[in-house]
């Protein structure tokens, strides 16, 4: 692994600040707003595409893959490799997990839990369904992932722009702005979640 000591990783708040720097001029400069939605020009006499596919185009591609898989969704979850409720239950899942889930926990955003679950009934559910229920809960669910990626396009569309401005001349820097994507990333679900 490469030492990334000597370049600087932005934190989640650098990113978040980044972020919202650029929501800010997208929101001042419509100019700005319109190279990034539609494209532009540069360099070269070819035309370049916007940075990411507009909303509409997004939650039409989300679905479109839904549907496109929607028989492996069935195969895979039917014919699942390991028992997912012994899997979910064994020690080890447990303390992975209510490790990894302690803030989400201590928000109460989760509850219930898999004591609860007949495998059976779970898997005779999802058989009686077949895959067209599950490529027809997405498409019935078109106008709320529109909205959602309506409200997620320009935090990602910042995002793009402020990772784009790192430089990526050595392994440390382009591991730096991996990590830096991630950490802004995180920064968007954060801010969606109010926190």
């Amino acid at each position: 692994m490469a030492d990334t000591s000597k370049v600087r990783v932005p934190s989640i708040d650098d990113m978040l600040g980044a972020i919202n720097g650029v929501r800010e001029l997208m929101d001042e400069n419509e100019e700005f707003r319109l190279e990034l939605t539609e494209g532009h020009t540069s360099g070269n006499p070819m035309v370049l595409g916007p940075r990411l596919p507009s909303a509409e185009e997004w939650a039409e591609l989300q679905i479109k893959g839904a549907k496109d898989n929607a028989q492996k969704w069935l195969d895979r979850t039917t014919h699942p490799k390991k028992n997912f409720k012994e899997e979910a239950l064994r020690t080890s899942s447990v303390e992975r997990y209510h490790n990894s889930m302690e803030r989400v926990l201590s928000e109460k955003r989760w509850e219930g839990g898999m004591e609860l679950v007949n495998e059976s009934d779970a898997m005779d559910t999802i058989k009686r369904r077949g895959s067209a229920a599950y490529s027809k809960g997405v498409e019935d669910r078109r106008p709320k992932i529109l909205a959602r990626v309506k409200e997620l396009h320009s935090d990602r569309l910042a995002l793009a722009v402020a990772i784009d401005t790192m430089p990526v001349s050595t392994d440390d820097e382009r591991e730096a702005k991996m990590i830096a994507n991630v950490r802004g990333l995180k920064a968007i679900g954060a801010k969606r979640r109010g926190a």
